[in-house]
């Protein structure tokens, strides 16, 4: 998603994604002072910075992400703002942080980017950094509640990475990779769910 990277803030505003969105996301995370929390694919770092704000100096945010350029425009966009939040290049199935490391995990628009394989490798790696107690919280595509949607969407069931979002599966990959308590939070446009999942 390098060459997105310029205009993923302004496309996301477009598409009703921008800091309305950001902030209903983080509304359901429900950070705290002090919590270590990681933003795994984390673009721009819009969320990331968000987070960062919540937890105050006494907390940790890192946001990861594979693309070089949206690592780089997250990082000068935290400096310009001076905000405390940490951005490092990283892959979700290959977290570099300890085990039990963090007490909060977003996810926010990325699952969707994954093949079946991905989902599952990162969503265990997600469950093996969270601390027991922790709370993973994606957002993403999920079956759609309105029948105008599939008319719209219909075609992501042919593609490998988007299918099993608009299939509804997501809640089961997250209870495969560990998470016993699973619920849906809410939804944003009947197309996307917010999901908890908790680490016991």
């Amino acid at each position: 998603m390098n060459w997105q990277a310029p205009f993923y803030d302004i496309g996301c505003a477009i598409l009703g994604l921008g800091r309305k969105f950001r902030e209903k996301t983080l509304g359901y995370a429900g950070l705290n002072p002090g919590k270590r929390v990681l933003d795994v694919g984390c673009g721009t770092g819009v969320l990331t910075r968000l987070a960062a704000a919540a937890v105050g100096p006494s907390g940790e945010v890192i946001g990861i992400d594979p693309s070089v350029r949206m690592i780089a425009i997250a990082r000068k966009k935290a400096a310009r703002l001076k905000n405390g939040a940490d951005f490092r290049l990283g892959i979700i199935e290959q977290l570099s942080f300890e085990t039990g490391y963090f007490d909060v995990v977003l996810s926010s628009l990325m699952l969707h980017h994954l093949p079946p394989e991905l989902k599952r490798a990162g969503l265990r790696e997600v469950y093996r950094v969270l601390k027991p107690g922790g709370r993973l919280l994606v957002v993403d595509l999920d079956r759609p509640g309105h029948p105008v949607w599939w008319l719209l969407v219909w075609p992501g069931l042919l593609i490998p990475t988007v299918a099993a979002n608009l299939r509804g599966e997501i809640p089961s990959y997250l209870r495969r990779a560990g998470f016993s308590e699973v619920r849906s939070a809410g939804r944003w446009f009947n197309l996307l769910t917010f999901w908890m999942a908790d680490k016991l």
